[in-house]
């Protein structure tokens, strides 16, 4: 079952959709504006909005560009009238999720919902293997990982910005999230930001906001991450990509807590928790003049070092059968897999360079080529043959 925001200037369509969704189980908030629907956004958890495309005043095009700037993941479904229909194939080039054309049954939007919460429900558990260990519970038998937990939640109590340093793939972004769920401010937003992932064009504008007309598309204001976070934990993942000026405004918000929207001149103030991360050797890069030697020092308040996961061979079928669980619901298995003898013992004599992000990938692998067979050697990948004691 779903929250559903549907906008429509027409009262009766409201109505009658409500009450057809809300006998299907689905939670209704209606509004008849555009301007309506936003602010309904702010306190409706909604997970898919039914906007009509047109309107009195703003129309469905605006809704849907106000939605994909401030809530990028959620779907929006163009209703529209038959002769519309061009205008509808614009909305899904422009990101709509669908459209469904009027006059349509009960038994149709119900379809199309469906349809599209399973979309849904297939982009977030892409998104989460995408990000492997993104987000729940740490696992470890590890004294090493002990350790870090240990500091980590002592860091946690505190209000010091905290950076994490580690290879690739040794869980710095769950352990960011574990932070923030220790911490005082668990019950507020966590806002993370992969600085690798975004152009150096967008990356102050994603962190900072940006008002109207401060560049070409920016037809609107836009809060950044930063205000996003109010009260809650900003996690700058790979801090060592920010640009110059990034580092310099990032910098300037440590000390003062303050800062400008891109195009700006207002100053603002909000109250957010810095924890940063990166996979790169930070000392190195100042000592090279590629990161501001006073933004190293403001940032490593609390540094704490992930092990990678050689380091932890204690937690290597720990994890695995975890990740095999994982991986068995996800294919629709009523077991878990078996897992041949020959295959832990090369698990454990593995260098695991990919660390436990590797692990997690591998174990999908295999899962995926076993079926319901037991997982072997031969369903391994090829960088493990140099390991192992037979062909695989």
């Amino acid at each position: 079952m779903a929250n559903v925001l549907i906008v429509d200037d027409d009262r009766k369509i409201r109505l009658s959709l409500g009450i057809h969704l809300e006998r299907k189980g689905h939670r209704i908030r209606d509004v008849a504006s555009v301007n309506a629907a936003l602010n309904a956004l702010k306190e409706f958890h909604a997970d898919i909005v039914l906007s009509d495309l047109r309107m009195e005043g703003e129309g469905g095009l605006d809704l849907l560009a106000a939605v994909k700037s401030d809530h990028p993941d959620l779907p929006v479904i163009i209703m529209t009238a038959y002769g519309s229909i061009e205008r509808a194939v614009e909305a899904i080039r422009l990101g709509a999720a669908d459209f469904v054309v009027k006059p349509f049954s009960p038994a149709e939007i119900e379809q199309v919902l469906v349809r599209n919460m399973h979309i849904c429900g297939l982009e977030a558990e892409n998104r989460n293997l995408r990000t492997a260990l993104g987000q729940g519970e740490i696992l470890t038998r590890a004294p090493a990982f002990m350790r870090v937990l240990d500091m980590a939640e002592r860091f946690a109590k505190s209000e010091a910005t905290v950076l994490i340093l580690g290879e690739s793939g040794t869980g710095k972004s769950l352990l960011a999230r574990h932070i923030h769920r220790m911490s005082g401010r668990a019950r507020q937003p966590f806002v993370d930001v992969n600085c690798a992932s975004l152009a150096t064009s967008l990356l102050e504008s994603e962190l900072f906001g940006h008002c109207r007309g401060a560049f070409t598309g920016a037809v609107k204001d836009k809060i950044g991450r930063l205000e996003a976070a109010h009260q809650g934990t900003l996690f700058l993942d790979e801090i060592s990509e920010l640009s110059g000026d990034g580092q310099a405004k990032i910098l300037r918000f440590l000390q003062d807590k303050v800062f400008e929207r891109v195009g700006d001149t207002r100053t603002r103030a909000v109250d957010t928790r810095i924890v940063a991360a990166s996979n790169r050797d930070l000392r190195g890069l100042v000592a090279d003049h590629a990161f501001r030697e006073d933004l190293y020092y403001r940032l490593n308040v609390a540094e704490i070092v992930m092990p990678p996961l050689r380091e932890r061979p204690e937690d290597v079928s720990l994890l695995a059968d975890h990740f095999l669980a994982q991986a068995a619901a996800r294919n629709g298995f009523l077991s878990i897999p078996s897992v041949e003898a020959e295959v832990w013992d090369l698990f454990a004599r593995y260098n695991w360079p990919g660390n436990v992000r590797e692990l997690y990938n591998v174990i999908e692998r295999c899962v995926i080529l076993a079926g319901r067979e037991s997982i072997s050697l031969a369903h391994l990948p090829d960088q493990f043959a140099k390991h192992a004691t037979k062909p695989l």
